[in-house]
């Protein structure tokens, strides 16, 4: 008795020290796991941050180039430099002031600067007849040799997006134009769009320069902030921090449950700024590294209890005289579960990333396959009809303005799946014939082709709501309309029926066609996801699945089909009907 109690006193010790040996390795490399998975989102959303402020970046110096090249064509502009009637020339203060009433330039200065480099017009003072060119190297070599340049600069008020285009009188050089706005939009977009805080820094070279006369008046630690919706909150953060440690960071920083990232802004290898943009973590998504913490600690504890059940199989076994046999056929069971277990779970993690990245690149596939056949037909037909010599401009014109409004219809799906159910995203107000002829001439180049009547009947209200997700629920239905149609005769008439009524507060669109209708043993399945009847080339079921998601659970209205019988024009026809309920306001 006293053998076996020694024995299981034993064998209890070491099955303690096991478990704890185990559990005590399981945890360090799930809390190291964990690190590295958090490692790689922050690094993740660092870079998408960083890109999104360098297409902000870009996007603002090319509007601002587009508006200083259209300024510099009117005759007006050249009348203080040729010094005629003051009073006749035009009032670039009032169009800074239609710019911000009406666009998201709230800030746009214009200055007109002769060829001696004197500044003789400025729209945000009366101060002229000052000779610029002393201060400022870049305009020196701009007078020396005139051509168009698109920069970020410092100068005595602001950094700014400056765009300078030269102004020629009978093809002589007489000046230039300047077109200079803020990065205060570009900080607006951060804060509204994306829930980021920023803060621009200028360089602290240039904080003497702008001491006197600078935008936004508010300096920090030495350091000039243009953005003059700063956070009260985050300067009195930073008052605490040293700042220049910030500016130090490469990727990003965690620090005070926030991610904080370095953005810095150069133009011609000078570091004119950098921008801190702070994120708080509780609004960055880890729900999977969180489900990878529970699962891994879950496998630990299981496996912990099978250890232990094995250790007191084998610890009895040894006891008794079949502990060889047994012992051997545990040790290959359990080496073979766990490298079953092993591969389950390497797939089963391939599975779900592959799984992911699939739907995401069918529906973007599914959304581009149509528009970017619009492009390309019009394309061709412009270039067909300009080697032939019978292109004219009306024609050439309507082509180019389809394959603009598919080219935006691409660029918004892009933002539509970025921001896909996003609760931060804004309903906008339209009106509903607005947004069927966006869809329909979208699709008009491609039903003209297949000879696809459209009738409408639409009743014109304004409506509140996500215009270019209900845009890209539209565009699918005519698509799938579309597809059907095209099997038919070549003399059959194919026919599309849009109507649009009001009903209290809910708008209600009908779209149906004459293709014969669908089948009543699949009409209840088309929306499921990834059920479709075309072949696998074409389709993959898709598109319908995310019409429902939209409808329903972003724009909170319905949609349903039905098979449809109708007379048109003394002929009796079926086709398939949708319907789409949504609120308007």
């Amino acid at each position: 008795m006293k053998k076996k109690s020694k024995y299981i006193l034993i064998n209890f010790l070491v099955l303690v020290l096991l478990c704890f040996i185990t559990a005590l390795g399981g945890t360090q490399f799930i809390l190291k796991k964990e690190k590295e998975l958090l490692q790689e989102k922050y690094n993740s959303v660092t870079i998408n941050i960083k890109d999104k402020i360098n297409s902000l970046i870009l996007s603002k110096k090319n509007a601002t180039l587009a508006i200083t090249l259209t300024l510099a064509e009117n005759e007006n502009i050249k009348k203080p430099i040729l010094k005629t009637n003051e009073k006749n020339f035009y009032d670039l203060d009032i169009l800074s002031k239609k710019l911000r009433d009406y666009t998201d330039f709230k800030n746009v200065w214009f200055q007109i600067i002769n060829k001696e480099g004197i500044s003789v017009y400025r729209s945000w003072t009366k101060d002229k007849n000052d000779e610029i060119k002393l201060y400022r190297l870049d305009l020196q070599k701009i007078l020396e040799k005139p051509q168009i340049k698109n920069t970020i600069s410092v100068g005595i008020y602001d950094i700014t997006f400056k765009s300078i285009v030269p102004i020629y009188e009978n093809n002589n050089f007489i000046g230039i134009l300047e077109g200079i706005t803020h990065f205060n939009s570009i900080t607006k977009d951060l804060r509204e769009i994306d829930n980021l805080e920023p803060i621009i820094l200028v360089d602290k070279f240039f904080t003497k320069q702008l001491k006197e006369n600078s935008f936004s008046k508010i300096f920090f630690k030495d350091y000039y902030v243009p953005n003059i919706d700063v956070s009260k909150e985050l300067l009195s953060y930073l008052e605490k921090e040293e700042i220049e440690n910030f500016l130090k960071i490469n990727s990003y920083l965690i620090k005070d449950g926030k991610i904080i990232t370095n953005f810095q802004i150069y133009q011609d290898d000078v570091k004119l700024a950098n921008i801190l943009v702070f994120k708080d973590l509780n609004l960055i998504d880890i729900s999977e590294i969180i489900k990878f913490k529970q699962h891994a600690f879950l496998y630990l504890i299981l496996f912990l209890i099978l250890l232990c059940l094995t250790v007191l199989i084998i610890s009895y076994y040894i006891y008794s005289k079949r502990l060889k046999e047994l012992n051997l056929y545990l040790q290959q069971t359990v080496n073979k579960e766990i490298i079953k277990n092993d591969e389950k779970n390497k797939l089963l993690f391939q599975q779900n990333k592959m799984a992911a990245m699939g739907e995401m690149i069918e529906n973007i596939a599914h959304q581009w396959r149509q528009p970017l056949s619009i492009i390309t037909t019009s394309a061709s037909s412009i270039k067909l009809k300009k080697e032939y010599g019978v292109l004219e401009d009306k024609e050439c014109e309507e082509s180019l303005n389809y394959i603009i409004d598919t080219a935006n219809y691409l660029s918004n799906t892009i933002d539509d799946f970025r921001y896909y159910f996003s609760p931060q995203k804004n309903k906008n107000l339209f009106k509903s014939i607005d947004l069927i002829e966006k869809a329909l001439n979208i699709v008009k180049i491609s039903f003209n082709k297949n000879d696809i009547k459209i009738i409408k009947e639409i009743e014109d209200c304004e409506v509140l709501t996500f215009e270019n997700e209900l845009l890209q629920v539209i565009i699918n239905i005519l698509n799938n309309a579309e597809d059907e149609l095209i099997k038919k005769e070549k003399d059959f008439e194919k026919h599309l029926f849009i109507k649009i009524v009001k009903e209290k507060n809910t708008l209600e669109i009908f779209i149906k066609d004459n293709a014969g209708g669908i089948k009543e043993e699949i009409i209840d399945r088309i929306f499921e996801p990834y059920f479709t009847t075309k072949h696998k080339s074409k389709g993959t079921g898709i598109g319908l699945y995310m019409c429902e998601e939209i409808i329903n659970k972003h724009i909170k209205g319905t949609i349903s089909v039905s098979n449809e019988k109708y007379v048109y024009q003394n002929k009796e026809y079926i086709g398939a009907m949708f319907k789409i309920s949504i609120p308007i306001s």
